[in-house]
C-alpha cells in the first residue's frame, strides 16, 4: 500500500524535489507496468471481440426453418429466427453497447475506470453464459443486449488508458496494437465458433468464451486501481474508500453532470467531423463483420465446399489484413508525425483505397483474384482503426476523453453498424432466395459508404489544421475550463508529459 501510495502521488505531481528516484523506484514496482497493461488490455480486447466473431460464425452454419429445411439448422434453426430476425440480434448487442457507454463513461467522474472494467467484464461473462443457454429468441434477444452492456466499459476506458501510458513517440502505435485486437478477436471467434460448433454445437462457443473472460474480470477487480489523466477518481484517493460527498452525489447529479459534459463535448468541432465519418465506415464494417462469411460461401460455394471452410478461410484473411492494416496505420502516422491533420489525411486515403479493391473483389469470377483484392480491401479498411481513434482522444479534454470514446461507440453504432445488417438482409430477401449474384450486389452497394466516410474524414483533416491538440494542454488548465465539481478538479499534473505522465521520472525502470 505505501509503494501504491507513493505511486499515486508522483502521477498527480506530488513532491517536487528529490523525490525523481524514489518515484521510479515505486513505478517499477507497481502492479502494472505499462507495457503490461497494454498486454492486459490486448488479451482482454481478443476475448471481447472474439463473440463478434462466435455470433458471424453461427449465421454461417445455420439455416433458418422453412418449407423445404422444416427445423433449420443451427442457432437460426434453434430459435426459429430469419436472416432479418438474425440480423436484429446483432442489433440487441449494441442496445446495450449504447445504454452502457454514456453509462459507464459518467460513471467513471466518481469511479475508479479500471473498476468499472472488472464490473463490466463481470456482466459479459454473465450475458454470455445466457447465450449459451438460450430456450428461446427472445431469452437470446436479452442476453445480447446484456453482452454488450458488458462490452461497453472496457470500449469506453481502455483507450484513454492506452494513451496515457504509452510513450510520447509511440502513442499511435500502441493503439494500433490495442486495436488491431479487434480484427484479431473477430476473425478467431470465426475460426473458434466454425471448428467447434461443428462438434458440440452452436453453443458450446459462447460458454468458452465466458470461461476465458471469466478469469480477465477477477484479476481486474482483484488489482489496484490504475490511474487515468484528467480524472480524480482514478488518482490515490481511488484506493481507498469514496469520501462521503462522493457516496452522497444523487442520481440526478451525476446525470446533470453527464448532460454537462455532453453539451461541452458537442462544442469541439473537430470530434463531430470525426464521429461522422466514423459512423459511415462503421456501417461498412458492420457489414463485413456480420455478412461477410455468409457472403463469401454463398457466392463462392463451390471453392469453398462446407460453411466451416468458408469460416477458416475467410476468417484467416480478416486476421491478416487486420493485423497488417491497423499496424501500417500506427506505423505511417508515427512515421509521417502524429499530427491531427496526419491522422485525418491517412483515413480518408485509406478508406477510399478499401473501397476501391473491395468494389473489384465483389466483381471477381474467379475465388483467387477475389481473395487478393478482398485482402487488400480490408487491409486498407482496418488502417483507419488507430489514427481515427488516436483523434477522438486528442480532439477533446482529457478529463472528456471516456465520454468522448463513450458517446462515439454510441453515435458510429447507432447510426453506423445498428441499421446495416438487418438492412442488408432486408434487401437479401427483398426479392425471395439469394442468390450468388444478389449477395455480390447488395456487398457492393453498401461497400460505397466507404467513399462519404472518405469524403467526410478528407474535410476534417483541414479542420484540424486550426483544431487543438488537447495532448499538449496540462489538465490544471483544462480543469479550469469548465467541467465537473470544483471538489473534482484539484490535481496538479505540472511538468507532465503530452500525455500528462512524466515519462522521464516514471518510466524508465520498465523495459517497454
Amino acid at each position: 500500500m505505501v509503494e501504491r501510495d507513493a505511486y499515486a502521488r508522483a502521477m498527480d505531481g506530488g513532491d517536487a524535489e528529490g523525490g525523481g528516484a524514489a518515484r521510479s523506484r515505486n513505478q517499477s514496482q507497481s502492479a502494472l507496468a505499462p507495457a503490461k497493461l497494454l498486454a492486459l488490455f490486448c488479451a482482454t480486447s481478443i476475448v471481447v471481440y472474439t463473440d463478434r466473431g462466435i455470433i458471424s460464425s453461427a449465421a454461417v452454419s445455420g439455416v433458418p426453418r422453412s418449407i423445404d429445411v422444416p427445423r433449420g439448422s443451427g442457432l437460426q434453426g434453434a430459435l426459429d429466427a430469419s436472416y432479418s430476425a438474425y440480423g436484429a440480434l446483432t442489433a440487441a448487442f449494441m442496445i446495450g453497447l449504447l445504454c452502457g457507454c454514456p453509462t459507464f463513461s459518467a460513471l467513471a467522474r466518481d469511479v475508479n475506470p479500471f473498476r468499472l472494467i472488472s464490473y463490466g467484464l463481470m456482466l459479459y461473462v454473465i450475458g454470455e453464459v445466457g447465450c449459451a443457454v438460450a430456450p428461446s429468441y427472445w431469452f437470446m434477444f436479452a442476453c445480447r443486449c446484456l453482452v454488450g452492456v458488458g462490452e461497453a466499459s472496457f470500449v469506453s476506458l481502455a483507450a484513454p488508458f492506452i494513451d496515457d501510458y504509452a510513450p510520447p513517440a509511440r502513442k499511435t502505435l500502441w493503439l494500433a496494437t490495442f486495436y488491431l485486437c479487434v480484427p484479431f478477436g473477430v476473425a478467431f471467434g470465426i475460426l473458434f465458433g466454425g471448428a467447434i460448433a461443428p462438434a458440440l454445437g452452436w453453443r458450446a462457443p459462447f460458454a468458452l468464451n465466458a470461461c476465458c473472460a471469466a478469469p480477465i474480470a477477477a484479476y481486474c477487480f482483484s488489482s489496484p486501481p490504475v490511474r487515468m489523466r484528467g480524472l480524480v477518481a482514478s488518482s490515490s484517493r481511488a484506493s481507498s474508500p469514496a469520501p462521503p460527498h462522493a457516496m452522497s452525489r444523487s442520481a440526478s447529479t451525476i446525470l446533470g453532470a453527464f448532460i454537462k459534459d455532453c453539451r461541452k463535448l458537442a462544442h469541439f468541432k473537430l470530434y463531430a467531423y470525426v464521429a461522422c465519418g466514423y459512423s459511415f465506415y462503421t456501417a461498412v464494417i458492420g457489414v463485413y463483420a456480420v455478412w461477410g462469411p455468409k457472403a463469401g460461401y454463398a457466392i463462392f460455394s463451390n471453392e469453398l465446399s462446407s460453411p466451416t471452410n468458408a469460416d477458416m478461410v475467410l476468417g484467416g484473411v480478416t486476421v491478416l489484413s487486420g493485423i497488417l492494416g491497423t499496424l501500417f496505420g500506427g506505423f505511417v502516422v508515427d512515421t509521417f508525425g502524429s499530427t491531427l491533420p496526419n491522422a485525418l489525411r491517412t483515413c480518408a486515403c485509406a478508406a477510399f483505397a478499401g473501397f476501391i479493391f473491395l468494389e473489384i473483389a465483389f466483381r471477381c469470377s474467379s475465388f483467387g483474384m477475389f481473395l487478393l483484392f478482398f485482402i487488400a480491401g480490408e487491409m486498407f479498411a482496418f488502417v483507419l482503426q488507430a489514427p481515427i481513434n488516436a483523434v477522438v482522444l486528442w480532439s477533446v479534454e482529457p478529463r472528456l476523453r471516456p465520454l468522448a470514446c463513450g458517446m462515439t461507440t454510441v453515435i458510429i453504432h447507432l447510426f453506423g453498424d445498428v441499421p446495416t445488417p438487418p438492412l442488408f438482409g432486408h434487401f437479401l430477401e427483398r426479392r425471395g432466395s439469394p442468390t450468388p449474384e444478389r449477395w455480390r450486389a447488395v456487398c457492393a452497394g453498401f461497400t460505397l459508404l466507404l467513399v462519404v466516410s472518405a469524403c467526410i474524414l478528407g474535410g476534417a483533416s483541414v479542420v484540424a489544421k486550426t483544431a487543438v491538440d488537447y495532448r499538449r494542454v496540462d489538465d490544471d488548465a483544462d480543469d479550469d475550463d469548465g467541467g465537473g465539481d470544483d471538489d473534482d478538479n484539484d490535481d496538479d499534473d505540472d511538468g507532465m508529459s503530452d500525455s500528462g505522465i512524466d515519462h522521464a521520472r516514471l518510466m524508465p525502470q520498465y523495459s517497454l
